[in-house]
């Protein structure tokens, strides 16, 4: 299981702080920040990716 950031469809997450409120992650590939954060496998994670890539044109 692997946590996958849900902007970019990557695996780079980090535990930014948690507390009260909850825990909050931060993307090392991408520019988010939050506590919604995607739970899956490496195959769940390429189709995450492909849906970005045709997003943004990248």
């Amino acid at each position: 299981m692997v946590l996958i950031c849900p902007q970019c469809g990557k695996s780079g997450l980090y535990l930014e702080t948690g507390g009260v409120m909850g825990d909050i992650y931060h993307c090392k590939n991408c520019t988010y920040i939050g506590n919604f954060v995607i739970e899956g496998e490496e195959d769940l994670m390429e189709e995450i990716e492909e849906g970005h890539r045709i997003e943004t044109g990248r």
